[in-house]
């Protein structure tokens, strides 16, 4: 990858001359503004474990909670990653929910931010997790003792549609769920 960006790098430091659409020759600084990826490709760009935000600091089991985390900061996870180099990972590393890559290739690119480029994942980050992570959790402990009883008989209940998937059996029985799945739920 870092061969691929490689160009973006002079770009984003010393510009580029590029005609706009309205025939005016202008100095333009080119950056990375997007990295589109599913979630676990996001989470080896960031080098953090697949069970962390590879947008914020928000620790694994409190995903999903009120409340905002502080997003990663691009110059704290480099001092991390080299920490792990000497074998001697530091308690920044540890806490951060780093795993050991070599030099990133976003680490030399001017101008940006790698943990503000990365665009929801649909699969990981919406279906599975807003809906069936928190929502479906929440319901289940908002109907309270043998809540996941009681939303299998909701969804027993509902009538059958030629468009929906009818699921006969309810939700908790399900262990693997595919995207498919998530969007019929």
């Amino acid at each position: 990858m870092s061969l691929i960006v490689e160009p973006l790098i002079a770009a984003g430091k010393d510009g580029v001359y590029m005609t706009c659409s309205d025939s005016q020759i202008r100095l333009v600084f080119a950056i990375l503004a997007a990295y589109i990826a599913d979630y676990p490709e996001q989470c080896l760009v960031a080098a953090i474990h697949e069970n962390s935000c590879p947008i914020c600091t928000v620790l694994p089991d409190d995903r999903g909670n009120p409340g905002c985390a502080p997003t990663r900061n691009p110059s704290t996870i480099l001092k991390a990653l080299r920490s792990s180099e000497t074998g001697m990972p530091s308690s920044a590393f540890k806490n951060l929910h780093l795993r050991p890559i070599p030099q990133p290739f976003w680490a030399t690119l001017p101008h940006m931010n790698i943990f503000e480029c990365f665009t929801p994942d649909l699969l990981h980050q919406l279906h599975k997790g807003v809906f069936k992570d928190h929502m479906v959790k929440w319901c289940i402990k908002t109907a309270g003792k043998g809540g996941a009883q009681e939303v299998d008989e909701q969804f027993k209940c509902l009538p059958d549609h030629p468009a929906l998937r009818h699921f006969k059996k309810g939700i908790s029985t399900i262990s693997q769920w595919t995207g498919h799945e998530h969007k019929e739920m």
